[in-house]
């Protein structure tokens, strides 16, 4: 479920960023109040009212409507990757043999939900026909994830290629009691499994990965220069390398 913290903050969780991992580091320093709806609940699902009609939710809803609060609204955070290590962390989750490519619950209601739904029928044993499967059915489909979990309020956006730094930062910026130490030497969490089938980008379709996914890329602070493969050494996409 999307996280209510102690101090009122709230996170949310976007498939295959470092979730588990910063719930599990949340767990551990007790800042967990309670869970809102679904797992990966974005912004609109957390202020569904007849689900979680609370003073915060109320709160952040006159944020969104462009009234005057009565209160500080609730602080959001959230994390992010680089879109094209969100399709290679994806496909090697999907290919586990417990996974296998299942369909996700459709958008019928906040908790009978999956929040990649729509990239349901992709899956392929190969890498590439996989993400040529999303870019024709959904183009643009991880800028578009991420902009469900990125809305005007959400007050801190960090990135799971620095997770132990950025929640150090987040935890130091909610002023709450907690040692940096513990945080960057906590161990990963739910790191998919090396598969049989290989991440491997064909050039011309890491191209048109990189033209659906440009305006995702630029927003969320990376670079198509230094992009890293989860499962070998650094590309330069530059020059198709």
């Amino acid at each position: 479920m999307a996280l209510l913290l102690r101090n009122g903050a709230v996170f949310l969780h976007i498939p295959k960023t470092g979730g588990n991992w910063v719930r599990e580091v949340l767990e551990k320093l007790d800042l967990i109040e309670g869970e809102i709806g679904h797992n990966h609940a974005d912004v609109d699902r957390v202020l569904f009212e007849p689900y979680f009609n609370t003073s915060w939710v109320e709160r952040l809803k006159q944020q969104y409507r462009n009234q005057r609060p009565l209160y500080d609204p609730p602080f959001l955070f959230c994390f992010v990757r680089h879109p094209l290590t969100w399709y290679e962390s994806w496909f090697k989750y999907m290919s586990q043999l417990k996974r296998n490519w299942r369909d996700w619950p459709h958008r019928i209601g906040p908790l009978d939900w999956h929040p990649n739904s729509p990239i349901n029928g992709t899956g392929n044993k190969e890498f590439n026909s996989f993400v040529q499967n999303v870019i024709e059915k959904f183009p643009g489909y991880v800028t578009q994830l991420y902009g469900y979990y990125t809305k005007r309020g959400v007050g801190f956006l960090g990135h799971q290629e620095r997770l132990r730094e950025d929640m150090v930062e987040l935890l130091q910026r909610l002023d709450v009691e907690f040692d940096p130490d513990f945080v960057l030497e906590y161990l990963p969490v739910g790191v998919s499994p090396k598969t049989d089938n290989p991440v491997l980008w064909d050039n011309e379709v890491r191209t048109e990965a990189i033209r659906v996914e440009y305006a995702g890329i630029l927003k969320y602070g990376y670079s198509i220069e230094e992009y890293r493969c989860i499962d070998s050494r650094p590309i330069s996409i530059g020059n198709g390398n």
